[in-house]
Parts: C-alpha cells; sequence; structure tokens
C-alpha cells in the first residue's frame, strides 16, 4: 500500500487544532500504513504572516476609500514587515523572552485593535507578562486581518474563509 497523507483543511480554528487527522494516522500507523498529516490551516498563515507574505498584502492592496485606520496600517507597513516572523515565533513559543518586549508598548505598531485595550494591569496583573503579550500580538494580527479585509480580501477570516458561500449553497455545484 501506499503512504497517505492526510490534510487538516485552512481556515479552521488555528488555537485548536483538530485532532482528527492526528488520531486518524495515529490509528493508521498501528495497522501497519504508513501515513503522514499535514495541516494546511497553520502552513498557510506562516506564509501569509512572513515578512514576504506580508510584503506581498501590502504591494496587492487596494487604498481607495479606506478607513483611517486601513491607512495607518499600511503607513506601518515597515514596521509591521519588520516584526511579523518574531510576534509569529514568540506565538509559537519559540521566542519566549519577547514578551517583555511585546508588552514595552513600542515594539509592535498599533492600529484600531489596541484602542480596545482596557487596563491590561488589572487584567493581567505583574505576574501575567507571557499572557499580556499574547493578548498583544493577537491584536496585532487582528489589525492585520482588519487590513486584509478592507484592502485585498473580504472574505478573510482566521479561522474561517467565505464561509456565507457555504451556509448559501443550495447544490453540489460550481459556486461561481
Amino acid at each position: 500500500m501506499k503512504d497517505l497523507l492526510l490534510i487538516t483543511p485552512p481556515f479552521t480554528q488555528l488555537n485548536t487544532p483538530y485532532p482528527a487527522t492526528a488520531y486518524l494516522k495515529g490509528f493508521l500507523n498501528t495497522k501497519g500504513i504508513a501515513a503522514f498529516q499535514m495541516d494546511l490551516g497553520i502552513e498557510v498563515i506562516l506564509e501569509l504572516f512572513s515578512k514576504v507574505g506580508l510584503a506581498s498584502i501590502f504591494e496587492k492592496a487596494s487604498l481607495d476609500g479606506v478607513s483611517e485606520n486601513s491607512q495607518r496600517i499600511f503607513g506601518l507597513k515597515r514596521d509591521y514587515i519588520q516584526t511579523i516572523e518574531e510576534v509569529i515565533a514568540f506565538l509559537q513559543g519559540h521566542k519566549p523572552t519577547l514578551a517583555r518586549q511585546i508588552c514595552s508598548g513600542n515594539f509592535l505598531p498599533q492600529a484600531s485593535r489596541f484602542s480596545q485595550e482596557n487596563d491590561l494591569e488589572w487584567a493581567f496583573g505583574n505576574m501575567g507578562m507571557q499572557d499580556k503579550a499574547k493578548h498583544l500580538a493577537t491584536l496585532y494580527l487582528e489589525d492585520l486581518s482588519d487590513f486584509i479585509v478592507e484592502c485585498l480580501d473580504e472574505n478573510f477570516g482566521f479561522s474561517r474563509y467565505a464561509e456565507r458561500l457555504g451556509r448559501s449553497a443550495n447544490s453540489f455545484d460550481e459556486l461561481y
């Protein structure tokens, strides 16, 4: 028998991995079937939120009649491109020491999502630096997501993509 590749589709919840492929792979391996797994959700996000991916997003973005928030993000594009890979590495647990820099307030470029900050010291306390940094890094990514939705692809979302198409489809014919 040939090897099997089990694929988790993109735009599923990134922070709660879908376990079916891992369980299925393990089961198949116990039966002597060579199986491998791949998570396209992580692969797509890592490609998109890299220096090259962000540069491409900013290059392709349409800025006609966009909000002040998107104009601000575009104006800070060098800062976003410069920090994206470190932020992703931090969120993956590869650079936990970056938490202090993220929490300093002058490392991440900030747009409208940061204006939603309430009293972070109260929410996270002095001992919650890692959690506070994860929260701030998430706001940073949500700002970028807002930019993508407004300037490039209105259907973009971290855990869904054009879900309205699936909800409204009444047949299995082509959607377009």
